[in-house]
């Protein structure tokens, strides 16, 4: 008798996520705890110091960032609007992208990981920094922005908007593209990708089909 599970890629990449979101947490968490006691101990601030406590910073709004973008989903998980707000602008506190939350209320996990995923797409065409909005129209999710320069890589956004066009597989860099992809399969959603390379801006709308 043959007893062996077979579990959904997807599921595992999700899970995998989750796991080493989760494990990464402890050990930045004890250098922040560490950073902490240095403070109370009257231990005279350096550049050094200030270093390390701005990429500890960084890493761990990166870590909250990639467990809802790329981590596992439970039915019946919701985050809240503070705690989305937050991620958001921690995330992005020190960059060349400013990045507008304009999202009210709780979001049910899933629909927050769409619209992180729509966000880390869409902050590839502008690698000089610019404005980059996510909101809702009824229940389509909508990415618009703005900046210094439109990068588009036609091959990655073609995973999106063209998906039978594209590669088996993006780079590691890139696995946003696919990521979001499976996630508008499985809710049998579209999306529009629509850029406008004069004004360097471009806008992504995700509609249940």
């Amino acid at each position: 008798m043959d007893d062996r599970h077979d579990f959904a890629q997807a599921v595992l990449a999700e899970l995998v996520g989750s796991r080493l979101c989760h494990d990464l947490v402890n050990p930045l968490s004890a250098i922040s705890n560490g950073m902490e006691l240095l403070q109370l101990s009257g231990a005279p601030r350096s550049p050094e110091l200030d270093l390390i406590a701005s990429a500890l910073g960084d890493a761990m709004a990166r870590v909250r960032f990639f467990r809802v973008a790329f981590g596992a989903v439970r039915d019946g998980e919701t985050l809240s609007e503070r705690e989305l707000g937050d991620v958001i602008s921690e995330v992005y506190a020190a960059g060349r992208l400013n990045v507008q939350w304009d999202v009210t209320g709780d979001l049910p996990r899933r629909e927050a990981k769409l619209a992180f995923l729509m966000l880390n797409c869409a902050e590839t065409a502008l690698p000089l920094g610019g404005d980059l909005v996510i909101s809702r129209d009824g229940s389509d999710w909508v990415s618009s922005g703005r900046g210094r320069k439109l990068v588009v890589d036609g091959v990655l956004w073609s995973i999106l908007d063209r998906p039978g066009l594209a590669p088996a597989a993006p780079p590691a860099s890139r696995v946003q593209f696919a990521m979001l992809r499976q996630e508008c399969n499985r809710l049998g959603a579209g999306l529009l990708v629509r850029f406008d390379e004069e004004n360097s801006a471009l806008s992504l709308r995700l509609s249940r089909l």
